[in-house]
């Protein structure tokens, strides 16, 4: 008799579901058993070829009580999300801290209070079930400074603190919750194509790692999915840092 995938019954909520990383966790839930509901801002058309005929596609604006209330109903039509995999960050845009436009740092803050937003959405089921599994997708910026990035890094903070407070006060609930930290991302299909003092930067980024060269989206989605599975169940309130080695702090 052949035994059911590990995450077989399971319902998984991936944000930015169409995204370089949001893209092979689907794939990879959907192989391990999950059913999906995937989130894209747009793109709904390449969300519906990962989604095939089992999972679901939940096309909507985040953040926004519109986008928030398409999600709701999309959670509920499912009976509930065991599974929480947010790769969202709204902002754009770098700037010296001391120059940040107002606006593009609340943008970026914004992604914070999203990610307490998506929390409220599927907490209350986990609980209901006596299992959850949230996974926040951050960066290692939030912790390794660059030039111009403070509203970035200071969003990737706040919602990877905010993580660790729902690992503390969810974990006798059956709920863990953990942040998945990537430094810079190169998807081998897509070579590297930098200005002068980025491509500097990277040079010097990857000669600190440990592996001679930075992650890829796969790698990425690995601790991601690791993090989700039954196996995982005594790991919360942590950061794995998918970085190829390199020293963060």
């Amino acid at each position: 008799m052949t035994a059911a995938p590990p995450l077989a019954g399971r319902t998984a909520l991936v944000t930015g579901a169409t995204g370089v990383i949001g893209s092979r966790v689907c794939m990879r839930l959907a192989e391990l058993g999950a059913s999906l509901l995937l989130h894209c801002r747009s793109s709904a058309d390449a969300a519906q070829r990962l989604a095939g005929d089992r999972h679901r596609v939940v096309q909507t604006a985040l953040p926004g009580a519109q986008g928030i209330a398409a999600l709701r109903g999309a959670i509920e039509d499912a009976g509930g999300a065991d599974i929480l995999v947010n790769t969202l960050h709204l902002g754009s845009g770098t700037a010296p801290a001391a120059e940040q436009p107002l606006d593009e740092l609340r943008r970026h803050l914004e992604s914070a209070v999203l990610h307490a937003e998506l929390a409220a959405l599927v907490v209350p089921g986990m609980r209901s079930k006596a299992w959850g599994r949230v996974v926040y997708v951050s960066g290692a910026l939030m912790t390794r400074p660059a030039p111009g990035m403070s509203g970035y890094g200071a969003a990737k903070a706040a919602a990877s603190t905010f993580t660790r407070y729902l690992a503390l006060e969810e974990g006798r609930a059956g709920i863990t919750a953990n942040i998945v930290a990537p430094g810079r991302v190169v998807d081998p299909e897509k070579p590297l194509d930098l200005a002068p003092e980025w491509a500097r930067l990277a040079e010097q980024l990857v000669a600190r790692t440990a592996l001679g060269r930075f992650p890829t989206p796969d790698d990425v989605a690995a601790a991601i999915v690791g993090l989700v599975l039954p196996t995982s169940a005594g790991v919360t309130g942590q950061t794995v840092w998918v970085t190829g080695g390199e020293p963060i702090a």
